[in-house]
């Protein structure tokens, strides 16, 4: 499940989805034992807002689900050798030399369409939480918005392992990148909203420390190496469109298409949204 020898060999649809439905129990799990521990005197003692089911199951689900999750891809697009951008950067044949960066970006079959047992775990791993994740957002009724993003994201993810499109660029993406999302979904706990009502100012310090953490891990992931990942996974794809000759573009075009819209789309949001947070953050050093 875990291990990269289950993964030398493309796994059927079954095996693909017997191994999400494992992780998605894990994750229940994980998250069932976070809510019996915060039954604990010794956690509810903390403050009296950890008294509240409701409050320690939201919680729960936050860390249980949602940062288990986020880490583990995360962890798994870490530890791949030359993964994420240094499979990209190496796959390029070094992009600062012009002569061997355009003969290698002709060499782009092998970056969309070339089975990489690292960038298919990672996909059955994010689809899986991408799974759970829909699930809690019906449950919890956390609006539209997140069912669109959740079901895009299934799509996607799906769709990179049947038939096969960019599992190399999915160590980065769906894995790497991830990290961000892990230090996200811990601050979204303070979040009067979507967390915890009253908990940044039971838990202030530990609410600044979740904050720093997520602006340095956004800006590096999501500003910084995403772009990079994007503009080449833009080239490839275009490449691919752009050659008559290749039967595998012709097949995949509409997931190409939508797929690169996607990206196009969530790399503009997330410039809109590195703006939102300076102003918040602006916004809570005047309150100090």
């Amino acid at each position: 499940m875990f291990g990269l020898n289950h993964y030398k060999v493309k796994p059927q649809v079954s095996s693909t989805v017997w191994t999400s439905f494992v992780w998605c129990m894990c994750l229940v799990v994980f998250e069932h034992i976070l809510r019996r521990l915060f039954k604990l005197d010794a956690v509810q003692n903390l403050s009296p807002i950890l008294q509240s089911q409701r409050n320690t199951q939201i919680i729960a689900r936050h860390i249980g689900t949602d940062f288990a999750a986020a880490i583990m891809c995360s962890y798994l697009g870490l530890t791949v050798k030359n993964g994420g951008l240094g499979a990209i950067w190496k796959s390029l044949k070094n992009p600062m030399d012009a002569d061997k960066y355009k003969k290698a970006r002709k060499g782009y079959k092998k970056r969309m369409w070339a089975y990489s047992p690292e960038g298919f775990r990672v996909f059955v791993f994010f689809f899986a939480y991408q799974f759970k994740n829909l699930w809690d957002a019906y449950v919890w009724d956390d609006g539209p918005e997140f069912i669109f993003h959740h079901t895009v994201s299934i799509v996607t993810s799906w769709s990179g392992m049947y038939p096969g499109v960019g599992q190399i660029y999915a160590v980065f993406f769906m894995g790497l990148s991830e990290i961000s999302t892990a230090t996200l979904v811990l601050l979204a706990n303070f979040d009067p909203t979507l967390g915890v009502e009253g908990l940044a100012e039971a838990f202030p310090v530990t609410k600044i420390v979740c904050a720093v953490a997520f602006v340095v891990t956004f800006v590096a992931c999501r500003n910084v190496m995403w772009p990079y990942a994007g503009w080449h996974y833009w080239k490839d794809t275009w490449e691919a469109l752009g050659n008559p000759k290749d039967k595998k573009a012709k097949e995949t075009e509409w997931i190409l298409k939508r797929t690169l819209f996607v990206l196009i789309s969530l790399t503009f949001l997330q410039f809109v949204w590195l703006g939102q947070i300076f102003v918040m953050g602006y916004q809570e050093i005047q309150k100090m």
